[in-house]
């Protein structure tokens, strides 16, 4: 199922108080739908039970 980001997209301009153009609000989308056929690549990967979540990041601070 593809879902509308368009409600989102809406209901977030509004939030945050713009008012864009048409042209820019479907540029918007576009990047929505783009972002969305990136992620669907990473999403549909198939996990196993011997798969581990990625280690915690600490920064090292030099003495």
């Amino acid at each position: 199922m593809k879902s509308d980001p368009s409600a989102y997209v809406d209901a977030a301009l509004a939030l945050h108080g713009f008012d864009l153009t048409p042209a820019a609000r479907e540029a918007v989308l576009q990047n929505f739908e783009r972002s969305a056929a990136i992620a669907a690549a990473f999403l549909d990967w198939p996990l196993g039970p011997e798969d581990e979540m990625a280690p915690v990041f600490t920064p090292v601070t030099e003495p």
